[in-house]
């Protein structure tokens, strides 16, 4: 992977930025987007201590404006774009279906699935001029079955997948990958803090993976590296990584 160039949204905290940490290490330059400009900056630091070369974008998947300007100076940054990991992701408050707005489920869609379209959208145009590669799409274990009162989310994580394959199929012959991981539960930052606040909760829910546990965000950020680097006959594909949850 050295002296190539991975682009992850979402890429300064928990998945993103395991991600993005394990690929610096493999010798790739990682561009971090987010919207928060200071835990970007958090992170590139981070990145940048262990000898990793990292740019740090504020940006908005949801805006394509943002999205469009993001990729270009990634490009124009490191001359190239190889990998794309659309990690950006947001959970919501379960509720009961008749009391969800239409705010409520564009907060939710516009991230999960309006904000992995455009990117996949703006990144391909330079995935092709950088002579091919690979992108992998962050679903969930919760785009291979439903949720109750989180019925928006999963559908969006469902969409996600039905997304990659499409996209997969239509590059397949010009030297693009596209698949998808689809995480369980992960011990991310605010998974550890709510699981501080309900430890009876947290059992029941490690308990229901059949592993014992939930993922750790390195896990899944091999999972992704796989994909990219040596994964090279597989395109349009989920890759569980949800310690036998959707087995079950």
């Amino acid at each position: 992977m050295k002296g190539k160039t991975i682009f992850i949204t979402g890429g300064n905290d928990g998945i993103g930025l395991a991600t993005a940490r394990l690929f610096s290490r493999k010798g790739a330059n990682v561009a971090i987007v987010g919207r928060r400009t200071e835990v970007n900056q958090r992170a590139r630091s981070e990145i940048e201590s262990e000898g990793g070369k990292c740019i740090a974008l504020t940006a908005d998947i949801t805006k394509e404006k943002d999205v469009m300007n993001a990729v270009a100076e990634t490009f124009n940054r490191f001359g190239g774009l190889h990998y794309a990991f659309n990690n950006a992701g947001s959970d919501n408050i379960p509720k009961p279906l008749p009391d969800q707005t239409e705010e409520y489920y564009y907060a939710v869609s516009d991230v999960n699935f309006k904000g992995v379209w455009l990117c996949m959208k703006h990144e391909i145009p330079y995935i092709l001029k950088s002579g091919g590669g690979s992108i992998v799409n962050n679903s969930s274990a919760s785009g291979h079955h439903g949720i109750v009162m989180l019925p928006i989310y999963s559908a969006c994580k469902h969409a996600v997948i039905g997304l990659t394959k499409s996209v997969a199929l239509e590059y397949a012959k010009q030297n693009i990958r596209v698949n998808a991981v689809c995480p369980a539960a992960t011990r991310t930052r605010g998974y550890s803090l709510w699981a501080e606040k309900d430890p009876e909760m947290t059992a029941a829910i490690e308990a229901a993976h059949p592993m014992g546990r939930v993922a750790l965000p390195e896990e899944v950020a091999a999972a992704v590296v796989y994909l990219c680097r040596d994964a090279t006959f597989t395109t349009g594909s989920s890759l569980m990584v949800d310690g036998g949850f959707t087995a079950q």
